[in-house]
């Protein structure tokens, strides 16, 4: 019997999502001491932190989800989404942050991480009711925020 996945357990996915989100800033800060890098992480580690707990609290309240829109279809594509989403494993992501050596390779994975973060939460959008669409729409806006920051940063290490 296949298992597919309830909005709930999507939800779910987002709050942890954002929790590595956290974590990977953390320790980006720590590898990196230049004061522009560590502005930026700590930036992003508070928003981060600040998205985790708007999905906690869209889970408690997760009855205002479109049934309609969970066919089976929709909720595999879905369950593979979030395998391939690079924040689900947090194992890889720690390896990767012990071989990155510098600031242009680290942003890069953060590019990566919020772009990721952009499709999930556009599809996880479509899952929910009129009411939550336009938090979420506000988080989509805040992570495209921190893709052009991100990439700003890189722009000016490279004119270096």
């Amino acid at each position: 019997m296949s298992y597919l996945l309830a909005v709930k357990e999507i939800l779910g996915f987002a709050v942890y999502i954002e929790e590595r989100g956290y974590e990977f800033y953390v320790e980006a800060m720590k590898k990196f001491a230049e004061p522009r890098a560590t502005e930026l992480f700590q930036y992003l580690a508070d928003e981060e932190f600040k998205h985790e707990e708007f999905f906690k609290k869209l889970v408690e309240k997760s009855g205002g989800i479109k049934r309609e829109s969970l066919d089976p279809e929709y909720q595999a594509y879905m369950k593979e989404f979030i395998k391939a989403h690079q924040l689900g494993d947090k194992e890889a992501i720690n390896k990767k942050l012990t071989r990155i050596s510098t600031l242009d390779e680290i942003l890069d994975l953060a590019m990566s991480f919020e772009k990721d973060s952009i499709v999930f939460f556009s599809e996880l959008k479509e899952m929910l009711a009129k009411g939550d669409t336009a938090a979420v729409e506000r988080v989509i806006h805040e992570e495209m925020g921190h893709l052009r920051k991100i990439f700003q940063m890189k722009r000016e290490s490279i004119k270096k």
